[in-house]
């Protein structure tokens, strides 16, 4: 039982100090972390109560509103709620099912319409929230999609409502809000909405290829340098964009691309293989910042692009530069399970160069400025309106997510850093010239990703889901190993680090509104499997 739904009678009694197990039902809730609601539709009733009894509206609004989320009543609801002996009641248990099919209904009407709702009064709510000692089998997910719709869903619920009324669907006013706030969050000139994370890095590149070779696509011939481990999407956006991935290991320790490889790589090849490497593309895996410094100190040396692939690190920073604001262009995806995540599929790209935005901005509506007479092989790949009200309403909470991720990582790292059999994420961290002072760079935690040791990563994962723990594995196989990839790519040096790691890691929930106790309990079952192991 973790949403509840207060009946105005319970509302009224508290707000009155009429009935003392209503006050401290509330309470109880409130002190116990619950999610606590009510509809719409009770506003009317409320309000007639505050004004007959001349209650200062503002500061109820600041006591009782404050704890409560409002959830909107639809016109259907409110359509199949008349053909029930108590229509209110029934209006209230659709909307509140709406939202929390498992919830619970606080109400002094034991006749109340629930719909299959667990109904209680406060006399028999109350023993459940004082026995603190009774145990729930804790299912933890990866990610509570749920649970952050329900934490802003006033926010989310006015901004579709207020967009489907609009009709303006396709490049509609919210397209460029968004555009405008989120480069003026990450610092740069341009941002650009698009349809997908993929379509951001293949319109990027395309955009680059334009630019520089006064060509549609690069060739085989061109080659960008990327990590074999990532998602699919960023070596994939290499050959769409024409080129030839370049696949150079990574960090044992960070697990991104391995500046030093990088700078091996320039040295130990011919003049003429160096000149066939157009750009880098590196992957700020996890939420952690590659080495970016020395990343553009390659680059601009040897004459290269770089366009980073922010998909996992939205808020990120290195040495106080937000990700994305570095490279030449930077690319994000809105996928429903990122730092920032909409509804559905949805991307951005950052740049501050004029000509590479203008390209972009051609290239995502069929290829000109006018649809009717293009300039270049285009596509569809535009964000829709929609998805870019969603994103705004989540936007406001960006860094309040980021910063619990980084407190939930806190949590970790302090539990299992004596696990010897387990490494934990390190946090970029940049010397200074003094070499003792460092300024620690902004892991915003997409996934908190530990490294088994001793071939037990699977064996763990088994124990913890019988547990209850959901757990992930990214990614089960670089991208070397690939049937696509196959011979459309080329391989620099051993990837031996790439090919150990994907046996050996595991990303544990992070859900940014996850409890403090149920981080504990993960904590402790993984504490429990190594102590059994040591048997």
């Amino acid at each position: 039982m973790d949403s509840f739904l207060i009946d105005v009678n319970i509302l009224l009694d508290a707000i009155f100090k009429r009935d003392i197990k209503s006050i401290v039902v509330i309470e109880k809730l409130i002190d116990l972390g619950k999610e606590l609601y009510i509809t719409a539709s009770m506003i009317p009733t409320l309000d007639y109560f505050l004004k007959k009894h001349k209650t200062n509206k503002d500061k109820f609004k600041e006591i009782f509103l404050g704890s409560f989320k409002v959830i909107t009543s639809t016109g259907k609801e409110g359509g199949d709620a008349i053909g029930f002996t108590d229509g209110e009641d029934a209006l209230i248990a659709l909307s509140f099912k709406r939202i929390c099919p498992r919830g619970v209904i606080v109400t002094k009407d034991s006749s109340f319409e629930s719909f299959g709702l667990s109904v209680y009064t406060p006399d028999k709510l109350l023993p459940f929230l004082e026995d603190r000692t009774s145990k729930k089998n804790l299912q933890i997910p990866m990610l509570d999609l749920q649970a952050e719709y329900r934490y802003m869903l006033e926010d989310i619920d006015h901004a579709i409502l207020n967009t489907v009324a609009e009709t303006k669907y396709i490049l509609g006013p919210q397209v460029k809000e968004l555009e405008q706030k989120v480069a003026a969050y990450i610092g740069v000139k341009h941002c650009i909405g698009v349809s997908s994370g993929t379509d951001a890095l293949v319109l990027s590149l395309r955009a680059l290829a334009i630019k520089l070779k006064g060509e549609e696509y690069f060739d085989r011939s061109d080659r960008i340098i990327t990590t074999p481990f990532t998602f699919t999407a960023t070596g994939d956006a290499i050959l769409r964009s024409g080129a030839t991935p370049v696949f150079v290991d990574i960090s044992p320790t960070t697990y991104n691309l391995d500046e030093k490889k990088v700078r091996k790589l320039f040295k130990s090849k011919s003049q003429d293989q160096k000149s066939k490497i157009v750009g880098i593309l590196p992957v700020h895996l996890y939420g952690q910042s590659c080495e970016m410094d020395e990343i553009m100190n390659i680059a601009k040396e040897h004459n290269l692009f770089v366009v980073e692939d922010v998909a996992q690190a939205f808020g990120g920073t290195w040495n106080g530069k937000k990700l994305g604001s570095i490279g030449d262009a930077g690319t994000f995806s809105f996928f429903p399970s990122k730092n920032l995540g909409g509804f559905g599929d949805g991307g951005m790209i950052s740049t501050n160069d004029d000509q590479t935005s203008g390209l972009i901005r051609m290239l995502l509506k069929h290829g000109g400025k006018d649809k009717y007479n293009v300039d270049h092989i285009g596509y569809n790949a535009r964000l829709d309106t929609l998805h870019a009200a969603i994103l705004l309403a989540k936007f406001k909470n960006i860094d309040e997510f980021n910063e619990r991720r980084q407190k939930i990582a806190e949590i970790y790292n302090q539990e299992l850093s004596g696990i010897e059999e387990i490494t934990i994420p390190v946090n970029n961290v940049r010397h200074l010239n003094d070499s003792t002072s460092t300024i620690p760079n902004g892991h915003v935690y997409h996934q908190y990703t530990i490294n088994v040791k001793n071939g037990k990563r699977d064996e763990l994962q088994k124990y913890l889901k019988e547990e209850g723990i959901c757990t992930m594995i990214y990614y089960p196989v670089p991208l070397h190993k690939m049937k696509v990839f196959g011979n459309r790519s080329r391989e620099i040096g051993e990837l031996g680090v790439s090919d150990q790691v994907v046996n050996d890691v595991m990303s544990l929930p992070i859900e940014p509104l996850q409890e403090e106790k149920d981080t504990m309990f993960i904590t402790a079952k993984i504490k429990d499997f190594f102590t059994k192991q040591g048997r």
